[in-house]
């Protein structure tokens, strides 16, 4: 199955912002972000299709997945 993936700030720089990905079988939020490098812990917002997900919901297929790093501001 594919997902596009868009990865927001700093969280791998070098990277491409933004990939379409290949997945073998069903994965979580969290096994695609192992995947791809991220380190869970350092992500701050998740969204699957514009809405809030958390790291151990599933990636539907098709599926827009977005990792933002944790945000602040005043």
């Amino acid at each position: 199955m594919e997902i596009e993936v868009e990865i927001f700030g700093q969280l791998l720089p070098g990277q491409p912002r933004r990939r379409v990905i290949t997945l073998d079988r069903p994965s979580t939020v969290r096994e695609v972000a192992l995947l791809l490098g991220l380190k869970p812990d350092e992500v701050g917002l998740i969204a699957i299709n514009g809405a809030q997900q958390e790291l151990e919901d599933e990636v539907p297929p098709g599926s827009r997945l977005c990792f933002f790093p944790p945000l602040s501001g005043g």
